[in-house]
């Protein structure tokens, strides 16, 4: 069996052309040599947002409209 790329368990539905985690909605279709937990990419890390670049302009004075 092969294991859950986004889980701890084994994949349930598996045969010659591939696998199905119907829980992760993972599918792994069988091309090449098999690939090992080494192949599989981490989780992909939270991103946040990058500050706002500072352009070393004055700041607009905003007023109200008329």
């Amino acid at each position: 069996m092969t294991p859950c790329p986004k889980g701890d368990h084994e994949i349930p539905d598996e045969d010659e052309i591939g696998a199905h985690c119907a829980e992760h909605g993972v599918t792994l279709l069988w091309y090449g040599p098999p690939i090992t937990p080494d192949d599989l990419a981490p989780a992909p890390r939270s991103r946040t947002p990058a500050p706002a670049p500072t352009t070393g302009l004055p700041a607009i004075e905003q007023r109200p409209r008329p």
